[in-house]
C-alpha cells in the first residue's frame, strides 16, 4: 500500500475535524475512511487524535482569553458610541453586560456555620405575686 503524503494527511485530518464538528459518529467515519481513503480504523484513530488535538489547541484557555478580550473591546466601542449620542440607558446596559462578562455580578455568598449565631438568653421572669 502506498504511503500518504503530508498534504493528503492534512486534508484527511481536516475532513475528520469537520466530521467531529458536524457530530458524525465513529462508525460513519470508519466507513468513509475505508471507502474513500482505503485506510484501516487504526489509521483513522490517528487522524481522529490529530483532529481532536487541533480542536483543543484552537479552543483551549487561550481562545477563551482572546474571545473575552475581543468582547470587552467591542463593548467599550459600543459604550463610547452610545455615550457620544447621549443614549445613557444603552450605556448602562453595556456596563451591566461587561460586568456580567467579567463575573462582577456574582451573588454575595453568606457563610453558614453549624454553631449558633445568637447566644441563648435566659428569660426566667420572676412574678410579682410573691411580693404581695
Amino acid at each position: 500500500m502506498k504511503k500518504s503524503t503530508d498534504a493528503e494527511i492534512e486534508i484527511r485530518v481536516a475532513k475528520i475535524y469537520q466530521f467531529i464538528c458536524e457530530g458524525f459518529n465513529y462508525t460513519y467515519m470508519v466507513r468513509h475512511a475505508s471507502k474513500e481513503w482505503k485506510i484501516s480504523s487504526r489509521q483513522l484513530d490517528t487522524y481522529i487524535l490529530k483532529a481532536k488535538e487541533q480542536i483543543r489547541n484552537t479552543y483551549g484557555e487561550d481562545y477563551k482569553k482572546t474571545i473575552l478580550s475581543n468582547h470587552l473591546a467591542q463593548l467599550e466601542d459600543l459604550y463610547i458610541k452610545n455615550y457620544s449620542i447621549e443614549d445613557f440607558r444603552e450605556c448602562r446596559t453595556i456596563i451591566e453586560s461587561r460586568n456580567k462578562l467579567l463575573g462582577l455580578n456574582e451573588a454575595t455568598k453568606i457563610e453558614i456555620s453549624e454553631k449558633p449565631i445568637f447566644k441563648q438568653i435566659d428569660l426566667d421572669v420572676k412574678s410579682n405575686d410573691s411580693a404581695d
